[in-house]
């Protein structure tokens, strides 16, 4: 009975590149920029600009769900700021979906809506260790779980959470959708290789071994297909980044051990702009480096701090359609938001969520 009342109250972001849930948080962030943020610095031509950090579903002017704030009301409202932010997802209706490893759920922020939910959250946790988020044609999130070595789906129209993969992984992270194939892509960390999964949840093929030859792993991690179907992984611990074909055949590698402009110490987060330039966060160096297709480096952005465009061990990198660059500054608690801009394309600070 007591349990129907508090339901009932709950109704209440070079030219070849073409508020705060609490204070502590608040405190440790740098000031906003008052003027523009970009990379290369003036008075070169603009390629990459600052946009905006996300903190919390508030900094989207965005509200909470109801059926969140009934679960909020009746087991106690969860922080609204983030933990440990690690993999970052827009999909084509510019819903962000942030996967929270310090908290063991993702956040979804949905930004036409204007609502705010999670999932996994609760008493008993649906989730160990959620690492990556992708989703595919059909409204369907999939959410990897290195802890439980599980790929997770769930139904953003039916809400249901459910186990997808019909195996075990020893440690799977990074996850991406082919809309070529409609397949997907995981990154089994541990067992050094990509594992390929149909719409069933069956196993299809694996692509490589441990090793340090082209095409072999050493600890994979993130990964994401490009809008032809090529698969570019993050290769961690080989300090690289290698491109296959969708169908698993090595095609190229960028990147090497060093300290030096298009070296890696500490690869993660990967992605791809609608020009074909590609995007690796490096944790240790505290940036983004961005590279053309023959792996020549192009420009970086970032360093280390806790200010506008400067990061704490990024993670993950997500680029959007619209070529907003989200990237997880995990140990800032924070998303931040930047902007690729064509050769043709203003300098202006643009929302997020424009089209």
């Amino acid at each position: 009975m007591k349990l129907i009342i508090r339901l009932i109250a709950c109704c209440c972001f070079l030219t070849s590149l073409a508020g705060c849930s609490d204070i502590s948080l608040a405190t440790r962030r740098g000031p906003q920029p008052d003027r523009e943020l970009q990379w290369p610095p003036l008075p070169m031509p603009s390629r990459i600009t600052w946009v905006r950090e996300i903190g919390n579903y508030r900094d989207l002017g965005i509200a909470k769900g109801f059926w969140q704030r009934v679960v909020d009301f009746v087991a106690g409202e969860a922080n609204a700021g983030f933990g440990k932010p690690y993999g970052v997802f827009v999909d084509d209706r510019d819903r962000v979906f942030i996967v929270d490893v310090g908290l063991g759920l993702i956040h979804v922020m949905d930004q036409p809506e204007k609502l705010y939910s999670v999932i996994g959250a609760g008493k008993v946790p649906a989730f160990r260790t959620p690492i990556a988020v992708t989703e595919d044609d059909g409204n369907n999130l999939y959410i990897t779980d290195a802890g439980t070595g599980i790929v997770y789906r769930y139904g953003l129209e039916s809400k249901k959470l459910e186990r997808f993969s019909k195996f075990l992984m020893e440690r799977p992270t990074g996850i991406t959708f082919n809309r070529q194939n409609r397949l997907l892509y995981v990154s089994d960390t541990a067992s050094h290789q990509v594992v390929v999964i149909d719409m069933n949840g069956n196993e299809r093929m694996r692509i490589g071994t441990r090793g340090t030859g082209p095409g072999q792993f050493n600890y994979p991690t993130d990964l994401v297909v490009d809008k032809e179907g090529a698969l570019y992984v993050t290769d961690a611990l080989n300090a690289r980044v290698q491109i296959f074909s969708p169908q698993g055949r090595f095609k190229s590698s960028i990147g090497k051990p060093g300290d030096t402009p298009g070296s890696f110490a500490k690869p993660k987060g990967v992605a791809v702009d609608s020009d074909g330039h590609i995007y690796v966060c490096d944790a240790m160096f505290d940036a983004v480096q961005i590279f053309d297709q023959a792996g020549r480096v192009l420009l970086d952005f970032g360093s280390h701090g806790a200010g506008a465009g400067q990061f704490w061990m990024p993670s993950g990198l997500f680029i959007d359609k619209n070529d907003f660059i989200y990237v997880s500054d995990s140990y800032n608690r924070r998303i931040q938001v930047f902007k690729y801009l064509k050769v043709d394309e203003p300098v202006t600070r643009p929302s997020v969520s424009s089209k």
